[in-house]
Protein backbone atom coordinates (compact mmCIF):
# COMPACT_ATOMS: atom_id res chain seq x y z
CA UNK A 1 0.00 0.00 0.00
CA UNK A 2 1.29 3.45 -0.86
CA UNK A 3 1.63 6.34 1.54
CA UNK A 4 -1.73 7.65 0.33
CA UNK A 5 -3.48 4.28 0.64
CA UNK A 6 -5.87 5.44 3.37
CA UNK A 7 -7.21 8.18 1.13
CA UNK A 8 -7.66 5.75 -1.77
CA UNK A 9 -9.41 3.17 0.40
CA UNK A 10 -11.74 5.70 2.02
CA UNK A 11 -12.34 7.26 -1.40
CA UNK A 12 -13.51 3.92 -2.77
CA UNK A 13 -15.90 3.71 0.18
CA UNK A 14 -17.23 7.21 -0.51
CA UNK A 15 -17.85 6.26 -4.15
CA UNK A 16 -19.68 3.07 -3.16
CA UNK A 17 -21.78 4.91 -0.56
CA UNK A 18 -22.66 7.64 -3.08
CA UNK A 19 -23.96 4.97 -5.45
CA UNK A 20 -25.96 3.46 -2.58
CA UNK A 21 -27.40 6.89 -1.64
CA UNK A 22 -28.38 7.59 -5.25
CA UNK A 23 -30.07 4.19 -5.52
CA UNK A 24 -31.98 4.68 -2.27
CA UNK A 25 -33.11 8.11 -3.50
CA UNK A 26 -34.46 6.56 -6.69
CA UNK A 27 -36.23 3.84 -4.73
CA UNK A 28 -37.88 6.34 -2.39
CA UNK A 29 -38.88 8.66 -5.24
CA UNK A 30 -40.57 5.79 -7.09
CA UNK A 31 -42.04 3.90 -4.12
CA UNK A 32 -45.62 4.92 -4.90
CA UNK A 33 -45.49 4.47 -8.67
CA UNK A 34 -48.20 2.25 -10.07
CA UNK A 35 -48.80 0.85 -13.52
CA UNK A 36 -51.04 -1.57 -15.31
CA UNK A 37 -50.48 -5.25 -14.67
CA UNK A 38 -48.92 -5.83 -18.10
CA UNK A 39 -47.01 -2.54 -18.30
CA UNK A 40 -43.38 -1.96 -17.33
CA UNK A 41 -42.86 -0.85 -13.75
CA UNK A 42 -40.05 0.85 -11.82
CA UNK A 43 -37.93 -1.86 -10.22
CA UNK A 44 -36.51 -1.52 -6.72
CA UNK A 45 -32.71 -1.53 -6.86
CA UNK A 46 -30.05 -2.77 -4.45
CA UNK A 47 -26.32 -2.11 -4.64
CA UNK A 48 -23.84 -4.98 -4.26
CA UNK A 49 -20.36 -4.06 -3.07
CA UNK A 50 -17.24 -6.26 -2.93
CA UNK A 51 -13.54 -5.79 -2.13
CA UNK A 52 -11.44 -4.43 -4.96
CA UNK A 53 -9.20 -7.07 -6.50
CA UNK A 54 -5.50 -6.48 -5.92
CA UNK A 55 -3.49 -5.29 -8.91
CA UNK A 56 -0.17 -6.90 -9.84
CA UNK A 57 2.93 -4.98 -10.97
CA UNK A 58 1.75 -4.96 -14.60
CA UNK A 59 -1.52 -3.23 -13.62
CA UNK A 60 -3.69 -6.27 -14.35
CA UNK A 61 -6.31 -7.04 -11.67
CA UNK A 62 -5.84 -10.36 -9.92
CA UNK A 63 -9.45 -11.54 -9.65
CA UNK A 64 -8.61 -14.54 -7.48
CA UNK A 65 -6.67 -12.65 -4.80
CA UNK A 66 -8.39 -9.91 -2.85
CA UNK A 67 -5.79 -8.18 -0.73
CA UNK A 68 -6.92 -6.58 2.50
CA UNK A 69 -6.85 -2.83 2.29
CA UNK A 70 -7.48 -2.27 -1.42
CA UNK A 71 -10.90 -0.72 -0.82
CA UNK A 72 -14.29 -1.63 -2.26
CA UNK A 73 -16.16 -1.32 -5.52
CA UNK A 74 -19.76 -1.54 -6.66
CA UNK A 75 -20.01 -4.84 -8.50
CA UNK A 76 -23.66 -4.81 -9.49
CA UNK A 77 -27.02 -3.14 -9.04
CA UNK A 78 -29.71 -5.80 -8.75
CA UNK A 79 -33.50 -5.78 -8.79
CA UNK A 80 -34.87 -8.15 -6.12
CA UNK A 81 -38.48 -7.87 -7.34
CA UNK A 82 -38.16 -7.58 -11.14
CA UNK A 83 -41.87 -8.10 -11.78
CA UNK A 84 -43.19 -5.73 -9.12
CA UNK A 85 -46.00 -6.57 -6.73
CA UNK A 86 -49.70 -6.82 -7.55
CA UNK A 87 -52.07 -4.72 -5.46
CA UNK A 88 -55.85 -4.50 -5.40
CA UNK A 89 -56.89 -0.94 -6.31
CA UNK A 90 -60.11 -0.97 -8.36
CA UNK A 91 -60.38 2.84 -8.35
CA UNK A 92 -57.07 3.33 -10.16
CA UNK A 93 -57.09 4.28 -13.82
CA UNK A 94 -54.42 1.58 -14.31
CA UNK A 95 -56.54 -1.22 -12.80
CA UNK A 96 -57.35 -4.24 -14.95
CA UNK A 97 -60.75 -5.97 -14.98
CA UNK A 98 -59.99 -7.61 -11.63
CA UNK A 99 -59.01 -4.26 -10.06
CA UNK A 100 -55.31 -5.13 -9.87
CA UNK A 101 -52.41 -2.73 -10.45
CA UNK A 102 -48.65 -3.26 -10.24
CA UNK A 103 -46.36 -1.38 -7.85
CA UNK A 104 -42.64 -1.74 -7.14
CA UNK A 105 -43.16 -3.23 -3.66
CA UNK A 106 -40.66 -0.91 -2.00
CA UNK A 107 -40.66 -0.87 1.80
CA UNK A 108 -40.06 2.74 2.86
CA UNK A 109 -38.97 1.70 6.35
CA UNK A 110 -36.22 -0.47 4.91
CA UNK A 111 -35.17 2.28 2.52
CA UNK A 112 -34.98 4.87 5.32
CA UNK A 113 -32.94 2.46 7.46
CA UNK A 114 -30.59 1.91 4.51
CA UNK A 115 -30.39 5.68 4.05
CA UNK A 116 -29.19 6.17 7.63
CA UNK A 117 -26.61 3.37 7.25
CA UNK A 118 -25.34 4.78 3.96
CA UNK A 119 -25.12 8.28 5.43
CA UNK A 120 -23.08 7.11 8.44
CA UNK A 121 -20.78 5.05 6.23
CA UNK A 122 -20.30 7.98 3.86
CA UNK A 123 -19.49 10.30 6.78
CA UNK A 124 -17.05 7.77 8.28
CA UNK A 125 -15.16 7.40 4.99
CA UNK A 126 -15.10 11.18 4.48
CA UNK A 127 -13.73 11.58 8.02
CA UNK A 128 -10.97 9.03 7.33
CA UNK A 129 -10.02 10.96 4.20
CA UNK A 130 -9.89 14.21 6.17
CA UNK A 131 -7.83 12.72 9.01
CA UNK A 132 -5.42 11.05 6.57
CA UNK A 133 -4.96 14.35 4.74
CA UNK A 134 -4.20 16.10 8.04
CA UNK A 135 -1.70 13.38 8.98
CA UNK A 136 0.04 13.60 5.60
CA UNK A 137 0.24 17.39 5.85
CA UNK A 138 1.76 17.03 9.35
CA UNK A 139 4.35 14.61 7.99
CA UNK A 140 5.22 17.06 5.24
CA UNK A 141 5.61 19.79 7.86
CA UNK A 142 8.00 17.67 9.88
CA UNK A 143 10.07 16.70 6.84
CA UNK A 144 10.48 20.20 5.46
Amino acid sequence: MSLFGAINIAGSGVNAEQTWLDTIGSNIANANDISGVKQPQYQEQEVLVAPKPSVNSTGIPNLTNYALGDGVQVTQIVTPKPNGVLKYDPNSTFANKLGMVKEPGINLGTQLGNLVNAQYSYEANASVMSQAKAAYLSILGIVS
